[in-house]
């Protein structure tokens, strides 16, 4: 959902299936995840489960450049034709970690599908709380700078994990927890703290 669409500024906040899927791979097959990509494990936490057709080591091997791939393609998010990063796995590609993905796909949708139809009106909300409140905060930032917003672009993208994450990604992108995005005053400092860092 685009939540501001200004001259000087433009977010998105929403959640999206590829960043799902990749996360429930990432657990149901217990991948080894290098430090710089750890996050806490999906939440509601799924059972490990390899089936053999699919070539776990090949997975591992492949899955911390198609995780960066998956984020950098979202980054380009709005942009004519967002790039995928060349030599990283692709849907449809045949690699070993595209075919988990596809095996796995219809799983994780329906887990998280279930997981969050009972807050889904939440989550709704959260994202026209947040659109309209990012609003206030880049006007009341500009006031006490005394000029305009610098222009900025953001991705926001709300994931299904354990714990509370804010955690900036690139420039142009973060991941946030629900739990975090549940937690009203930590979300408006964070949001607070991202304005004045942007504008």
């Amino acid at each position: 959902m685009r939540l501001e669409d200004t001259t000087s500024w433009r977010v998105y906040w929403g959640s999206d299936h590829e960043i799902d899927v990749a996360l429930y791979l990432r657990d149901v097959l217990a991948l080894s995840i290098a430090e710089g990509q750890l996050l806490p494990p999906v939440e509601p936490a799924v059972p490990v489960r390899v089936p053999p057709a699919i070539d776990r080591a090949a997975v591992q091997a492949q899955w911390p450049l198609w995780w960066s791939a998956l984020l950098e393609f979202r980054r380009g998010r709005g942009e004519s034709r967002p790039m995928r990063r060349r030599g990283a796995p692709a849907p449809g590609d045949g690699s070993p970690i595209d075919l988990a993905a596809r095996h796995f796909a219809p799983a994780a949708a329906r887990h998280f599908a279930d997981a969050r139809r009972p807050v889904s009106s939440a989550f709704h909300r959260r994202q026209i709380v947040a659109g309209d409140r990012l609003g206030q905060l880049v006007r009341e930032t500009e006031l006490e700078l005394g000029r305009r917003a610098r222009p900025f672009r953001m991705s926001v993208l709300e994931i299904p994990v354990a714990g509370r994450v804010w955690l900036r990604t690139a420039q142009e992108q973060l991941l946030v927890s629900s739990r975090f995005a549940e937690d009203v005053p930590s979300l408006e400092h964070a949001m607070r703290t991202l304005v004045r860092s942007l504008a």
